[in-house]
This record gives C-alpha cells, structure tokens and sequence, in this order.
C-alpha cells in the first residue's frame, strides 16, 4: 500500500511549492502512534495556524487504521504493527521516493524529516527474530544511525509520550521519574501516566484521544520550559533517565512562525 500523508497537504493552499508567499521550509513527521501523537500535533497546528501547512504526516497506516479491524487485510494488520524506530525511518525514506513529484525535495534542503518515539521497550534486549539474533535495542542503534546518516530527527521520549503530555499540565513528580527506562532499570508497562492525566482532569479517552481544549498555547510553552530543564545533557538526544526530547521539535516548529510571534514566546516562558 503507498504512503500517504495523513491529511491532505495544504488542504487551504495549492500544494505546490512556488505559490508559497513565507517559506519553503516543511516539517514532516512520522509517529509511532498513529492516534495521541497525530491528534496532538494536528492541535498545534491549530493553536500555531501560521504555520499549520508548514506540519506535515508521514502515514502508512492511514486506511487500515479507518478500517474495521474484522475487515482489515492482512497487509493493513502487518502495516499497523510496524511501528519501531526502524519502520519509522523507512517510512520516510518511501514517502520522499513516492512524493517527490509533490513536494520536490531536492529543491528544498531546509526541510526537516523527524521521527517521534518511545523507549519502551525498544531498549530491551530480548531477541526480535531467532533467525539473525539482533535485539531491539540493536534495531533501535540501528534506526539511529540511519537518522543520523540521512540527516533525519528524532524525538525521544523516555518512557513514553505521556511524558509530554503530562509536562503541559504538571511538573514531573518522583514517582513519575522512576519509570524511565535506564541501566538498572528495565523497562515497566504501566498506566500510571495515564492515571497521572486522568487524576489532573484531562483524561486520554479510550487510553488514547486527546481532548483538544486541554492543550492551549501557555501550556505548549510551559511543556518545553519543563522538558528543557529535566534534559540534563542537551548533546544526548536518546537519555537515559526520565526526559523527552519533543521540545526540540516543537522549537523547531516555533522557529518557523512570523517574527513577531516568535518574539512573543520567546519572552513568554512559563514552568
């Protein structure tokens, strides 16, 4: 099944760069979660409409996600459970072959290609297949590395997304920093983080949905206040203690609003 995004591009605009009166410059993401993380950045690009076609998603799991699960193909089953850092850059990597006569990259180096994902379990190192021995956390080196090589992002939050969620809405407790993923430490599935959500009123319905109207733009700013001050070591972008790196992302998305606005946040920061 191709690649598609998971709106269509400049849905208000004609999607070809030469009419483009700002800037030529587009983000485009690809999540491991194909619900929180895509409904939490469709509302950034509602709270920042500036630059809402400047955010674009990378999704191959469009359709079978609005598939009925008894009526999804094989294919779609196989295409929803593909959701490592590994698949995440290939994602990429197909999407720039398959829309390059949209988009036209090689006219375009300021653009910016970010994968979004959890530790987890990524860290572990139980076996992925018998058949070559490699771990997950071998995988996860991997993905890395080819991030690196192609010049791709990565935000990494450990343990999970929630984290980022949580930073809009409270400060990091004890309790909450010990289940990051560490060396002596493996990771934990839990719902604590979810609890923690539901207990501060603003729930993930079904475990997963957000509700846009608790996140606003003062509690945007206050996340990345938050998670800039627990990212002790800003040149280690995979951290091995309880941090997510999504603020990096979103200055970079920041960065890319009317000067004006960027003055505006940039004195208007909150923890």
């Amino acid at each position: 099944m191709p690649l598609i995004t998971s709106r269509i591009p400049f849905s208000h605009q004609n999607p070809y760069r030469p009419v483009r009166p700002v800037t030529s410059k587009i983000i485009f993401l690809s999540f491991e979660g194909s619900v929180t993380e895509e409904e939490y950045f469709e509302r950034i690009s509602d709270l920042f409409s500036e630059i809402r076609s400047k955010i674009q998603f990378i999704s191959v799991a469009e359709d079978a996600v609005h598939t009925a699960p008894k009526r999804r193909t094989p294919d779609q089953a196989r295409m929803l459970s593909k959701v490592r850092p590994k698949h995440l850059v290939e994602r990429i990597d197909q999407f720039k072959l398959e829309k390059d006569n949209i988009y036209q990259f090689s006219q375009y180096p300021d653009d910016e290609f970010w994968i979004v994902t959890d530790v987890d379990k990524n860290w572990s190192n139980d076996i992925i297949n018998p058949s070559d021995g490699k771990t997950y956390y071998d995988e996860w080196n991997d993905a890395i590395t080819m991030c690196k090589e192609k010049n791709y992002g990565y935000a990494v939050s450990n343990p999970f997304f929630e984290i980022w969620l949580l930073l809009h809405h409270d400060v990091a407790s004890d309790i909450d920093k010990s289940f990051a993923v560490t060396d002596t430490h493996e990771y934990e599935k839990t719902d604590h983080f979810r609890v923690r959500l539901r207990d501060l009123g603003v729930p993930l319905e079904d475990k997963k949905h957000i509700d846009p109207s608790d996140y606003n733009v003062e509690k945007v700013k206050t996340a990345i206040s938050r998670a800039e001050a627990l990212h002790l070591n800003k040149t280690d972008l995979c951290p091995k203690y309880f941090a997510t790196t999504v603020y990096i992302l979103l200055n970079k998305m920041l960065a890319m609003l009317p000067q004006s606005n960027k003055e505006e946040n940039a004195t208007a920061r909150t923890f």
